[in-house]
């Protein structure tokens, strides 16, 4: 049975404290929360399964706004985490890193959420509702 948590740890806000400045008010503190339960949340990783383990002003309705805020640059994210991640990568014994990337499919036509998406590819494909993802892998020395 996992105790629900009453304040973010230190060393998750020492991972995110060279996350640029996109967020506005407290939603920083709420992505960190969010990042944090994913990683620790036992169950289901519904944003009120995740709300039940964090203290009563984080709720699932924080979490909800967060992800619908767009004024926040997906790609300026991603972009600073995968830079932290490499950063933190052993050197190549060789000097070569080689980098591959996947991720979603082109973004719809009209008016988006910057990080939902929903549609599927063809009629043969299955429906997909959800938040892009981006799969970075890292390969060195063979």
């Amino acid at each position: 049975m996992l105790i629900a948590f009453t304040y973010l740890p230190g060393f998750v806000t020492m991972v995110f404290r060279g996350m640029p400045t996109v967020w506005r008010g407290r939603h920083r503190l709420i992505f960190c929360w969010l990042i944090f339960m994913q990683a620790v949340s036992p169950g289901r990783k519904t944003l009120e399964e995740m709300a039940r383990w964090t203290p009563a002003t984080i709720t699932a309705w924080r979490f909800g706004r967060l992800l619908k805020a767009a004024y926040w640059n997906v790609h300026l994210l991603v972009s600073w985490l995968a830079q932290d991640l490499v950063a933190t990568l052993p050197a190549p014994a060789n000097g070569i890193l080689s980098l591959f990337g996947d991720g979603s499919h082109a973004d719809k036509r009209g008016t988006k959420h910057p990080v939902a998406q929903q549609g599927r590819i063809s009629q043969h494909h299955p429906w997909f509702l959800g938040l892009r993802f981006v799969l970075l892998m890292a390969a060195w020395d063979g």
